[in-house]
Order: C-alpha cells, then structure tokens, then sequence
C-alpha cells in the first residue's frame, strides 16, 4: 500500500465496495427470497442471516494475491482494504436490520 497512488483508484475501489457489500447481499436475498417462488424449500430465520450475513462480508485476504498474477495486486489491496474498513458499518447495519 505504501508508495500506491490512490487518487486514479478512487471510483473503482468504491465500485468494488459498493458491489462486494451492498449489491452481493442484497442479491442473495432476493436469491433466498425467491426459492418458495421456485417451488424449493424457503430459507427463514437464522439461516437467512447467516447466508445474507456472509455475503456481506468483505473479501478474504487472498484476493490481492490472486490478482497479482494480472499485475492488480495494489488496485485489489486497496480495494481489500476498502471493504474491509466499510464492512464495520454495512455489517452493523445489516446486524441492526435483522435483530428488528
């Protein structure tokens, strides 16, 4: 992270974040709300916060090491990061959320 110019980064690590921990549990949501529709078995309670709870979760540590092949691996450890600081307040919200 030392020497990475974050400035050019900006819109797309908060692309990534948005997508990673907004629109991934948001999807999984509507995905587990959907499987009665499907005639497949409805996921309720603790299940469905545990499954919409882990999609909201940021991205495990080795992404930036799995992008180093590419020559991303600043871009994704800022984006790693970036997700991870922001993970503290969309998982407290979503905890918040569910606990209601």
């Amino acid at each position: 992270m030392v020497g990475l110019k974050v400035k050019g980064l900006r819109r797309q690590v908060a692309m990534i974040t948005v997508g990673k921990l907004v629109l991934h549990p948001l999807a999984v949501f509507g995905a587990v709300a959907l499987l009665p529709l499907l005639g497949l078995p409805a996921v309720t309670g603790d299940l469905r916060a545990a499954a919409v709870l882990s999609a909201a979760m940021p991205m495990l540590g080795i992404y930036p090491i799995l992008a180093q092949r590419h020559g991303l691996e600043g871009f994704t450890a800022a984006a790693l990061l970036a997700t991870t600081a922001a993970s503290f307040f969309t998982l407290s919200a979503i905890l918040w959320m569910v606990k209601g």
